[in-house]
């Protein structure tokens, strides 16, 4: 079975191996579902920087 991790922008669980993309936060690797929860999360880390904790829904961005 496939390891997965919350993406830290929207709280989707999502395979490691299909993240849109990472980066490296205060040591710590995060995958994101797509670019948009990427750089939403590039524009202001320290809003997002928890991992494991709900920040809502997918409002504003479509996972095409």
């Amino acid at each position: 079975m496939a390891d997965t991790v919350k993406d830290p922008v929207c709280g989707m669980d999502i395979r490691i191996e299909d993240a849109a993309a990472t980066e490296v936060h205060e040591g710590r690797t995060l995958h994101f579902c797509s670019k948009g929860c990427h750089q939403a999360f590039v524009g202001d880390p320290h809003r997002y920087g928890h991992p494991g904790t709900e920040h809502g829904g997918h409002e504003g961005h479509g996972h095409h």
